[in-house]
């Protein structure tokens, strides 16, 4: 059997047809499975106005199903006699059997009372009515709405249901909306309405509508036309996958359209221009061979075919808005930047954490001890000025007034350049944002550098001193993206810095000016373990172990030079033959004596074994030896040292019993191994490394 479902409504937000759409299968394939229902290929289409499920190899019938019920152990259900209990008969009752239905099975407890039940599989046909109903009522998005007298919401109000199994209508009724075998085409270019007899019917007739169901095809239809239609020798349009996806998903089918527009606004810097285009207008840029934009751009039509009236009046709407850019950014040039800086005071980035100004001055702190940290006082002028003047854009005309939150940085560089200031204090201001997503670039200039760590560090600790914590899929001040943006810098740039010591700091500054809402420390401990997952996964991208990631991070990462060192090593110990056997008798050590507080000496003079007392001796020389190793730094020589004792482990559990009735023999090995075990996992949790 095969079903189509196709929900028909108003153009929903482009936004919202992925994620319905993984909704919408997500939910078939696991209420098929728990009804017992089998299934074959599921496939989803969407497009502004219709969200389809196709579902092919579907069984006529549930499985049927044979299912034991347990109930009390036997010896409680029946007394001596062989009678049954209170318990025994309340069982019965509660299933709706007699007592002489009541099997007894054998479990790993034991023996108990059971009763069998056969459940004959329904038909699908009957049951596909209420899945389909209840897929649809499921079906949440980030904003929706109710219409008319309905009770329902949705994303945009529902126009028409199809519904069908191979060519049987399948009926729901949704407060008044009623299922039927028809649908509707292209809004300008199709049938108003058509009714089909079979699902491969339906798929063709779509087509013949001018609507083009499948959203990949959809956008790869879209990027070749463009490439065919809209481009001359030594020019590219720029499609950025972020806009093709959304243009992707606005419309039924593309249709592409060159359009032009006054070169005289290509004076403005061409990124205003493009982000003009892109996110307001949602067109592609065309550029020439070497990057620079053209008075050129396609835009992407709901249609069929070519219309001048369309072309004309894009061109229209785009010479408005480059209007209003290119006034903007001369008015914002009359100004200097210290204006822009000291409008600052009256804009609040948080109501307990004071104004972007006061943030601006509290990342300056941070920053010159930074700059003392790493030794780089000559740079001192130039970066403390990229940290003043970062946010200085935030109150221009262009971003203040128009929102474009992509061109944040941006146009503070360029608004610095054209005010005299230096080109590397420029492009720190550009840089200091980045990386701005995942995947994006990295700040290259020491002023980019230490400004973007420092922005994001008093977003971090103030945040969670006044408890504003990310928790679940609430992340308002985007605290995950300003860790993960602050490991891969110090990463990336090789910055030779304690972290913890920089989180305490910035805590300590909050703390001075009384804004702390929890105790200081508790902060700094919360920031810490909010930044350990972010390593691992950082780590964990970059092709690392995730288990030995882990398991270094879990005892240490305040310098992530030197924790990725530790991984580098032990992942190179890891590839060892006998590493396997030696993570097993390292996690032998630790779970034999993890329970146990160590207080008490180790005593030479308990020993009673060879075994014992050669564990003892490579436990001293082990001491000795990591010390200096760990003090500097030579992690290799910590791991092949622990090497050297596999044989000795290996004898001391063959020949030792360390539980035994002398309690003084058993603390006093316990001791041992504890001591040992405290040693083994000061540079790695050896417990959390798998074994392979």
């Amino acid at each position: 059997m095969e079903i189509l479902l196709e929900i028909g409504m108003e153009e929903i937000p482009a936004r919202f047809l992925k994620p319905a759409l993984n909704d919408i299968e997500k939910y078939i394939k696991s209420v098929f499975s728990e009804k017992r229902i089998e299934f074959g290929e599921v496939n989803t289409y969407g497009t502004p106005r219709r969200l389809i499920l196709s579902v092919n190899g579907i069984s006529e019938k549930q499985e049927d199903l044979t299912e034991i019920n347990t109930g009390p152990a036997k010896h409680i259900a029946f007394d001596p006699n062989g009678g049954l209990t209170k318990a025994g008969l309340g069982f019965a009752k509660s299933q709706g059997v007699e007592a002489t239905d009541l099997e007894i099975v054998e479990t790993s407890k034991g023996e108990y009372v059971a009763v069998k039940k056969y459940i004959e599989g329904e038909e699908t046909k009957k049951l596909l009515p209420n899945i389909l109903k209840e897929l649809i009522l499921s079906l949440s998005f980030p904003k929706s709405m109710r219409w008319s007298d309905k009770k329902m919401r949705f994303a945009r109000p529902i126009q028409w249901l199809l519904a069908m199994a191979d060519e049987e209508l399948i009926e729901i009724n949704i407060d008044g909306l009623e299922s039927s075998l028809k649908s509707t085409g292209h809004r300008f270019f199709g049938e108003k309405e058509f009714e089909v007899k079979s699902i491969g019917q339906y798929f063709q007739k779509l087509k013949e509508n001018n609507v083009i169901y499948d959203i990949e095809e959809r956008k790869q239809l879209i990027v070749d036309m463009i490439n065919q239609k809209c481009t001359k020798a030594g020019e590219k349009v720029l499609i950025e996958e972020e806009l093709l996806d959304e243009v992707t998903n606005l419309i039924e089918h593309p249709y592409p359209i060159v359009g032009t527009f006054n070169s005289e606004f290509l004076e403005v810097p061409q990124d205003v221009l493009i982000i003009s285009m892109q996110v307001h207008q949602r067109y592609f840029p065309i550029l020439d061979e070497n990057g620079k934009l053209l008075p050129k751009f396609v835009v992407i039509r709901n249609g069929i075919s070519d219309s001048d009236a369309v072309k004309k009046g894009n061109e229209k709407v785009l010479s408005a808005r480059l209007s209003d850019a290119r006034f903007f950014y001369y008015e914002d040039l009359k100004k200097d930047l210290e204006t822009f800086v000291e409008n600052l005071k009256t804009v609040v980035f948080q109501k307990d954490l004071g104004t972007i100004y006061e943030k601006v001055e509290r990342s300056k702190t941070i920053a010159k001890k930074l700059i003392k940290d790493l030794g780089i006082e000559a740079k001192s002028e130039d970066i403390l000025r990229t940290v003043h003047l970062s946010k200085a854009d935030l109150v221009s005309n262009m971003i203040g007034e128009k929102e474009f939150t992509k061109l944040q940085g941006f146009m503070g560089a360029e608004y610095a350049l054209k005010s005299g200031e230096k080109e590397s204090v420029s492009k720190g201001i550009e840089e200091h944002y980045y990386p701005r997503y995942s995947g994006d670039k990295l700040p290259e200039t020491l002023e980019g550098i230490i400004t973007g760590i420092c922005d994001r560090l008093d977003t971090l600790v103030g945040c969670f001193g006044i408890g504003l914590i990310p928790s679940g899929s609430k992340d308002p001040f985007a605290l995950r993206r300003a860790s993960l943006g602050i490991v891969n810098i110090i990463l990336n740039s090789r910055l030779d810095i304690s972290l913890f010591e920089l989180v305490d700091y910035s805590a300590q500054i909050f703390e001075s000016k009384g804004i702390l809402k929890r105790d200081r420390v508790e902060v700094v401990q919360d920031v810490k373990e909010f930044f350990k997952q972010r390593v691992i996964n950082v780590l964990g991208e970059k092709g690392y172990r995730r288990d030995i990631t882990a398991s270094v991070v879990e005892v240490d990462f305040d310098n992530l030079l030197d924790t990725v060192t530790k991984i580098d090593i032990l992942e190179e110990f890891s590839k060892e033959q006998d590493f396997n056997d030696l993570v097993l008798l390292l996690k032998r050590v630790g779970n034999i004596s993890k329970d146990f507080s160590n207080e008490c000496a180790i005593n030479p003079e308990l020993f009673e074994k060879e075994e014992e007392k050669g564990l003892y001796e490579f436990f001293i020389d082990l001491k000795n030896e990591t010390a200096v190793s760990i003090e500097g730094n030579d992690y290799k020589k910590f791991f092949m040292d622990i090497l050297k004792g596999k044989e000795i482990i290996n004898k001391f559990f063959d020949n030792v019993m360390v539980m035994v009735k002398d309690e003084n023999v058993k603390e006093n090995r316990l001791s041992l191994l504890k001591s040992l075990d405290e040693i083994f996992n000061r540079v790695a949790n050896i417990g959390l490394i798998e074994e392979k």
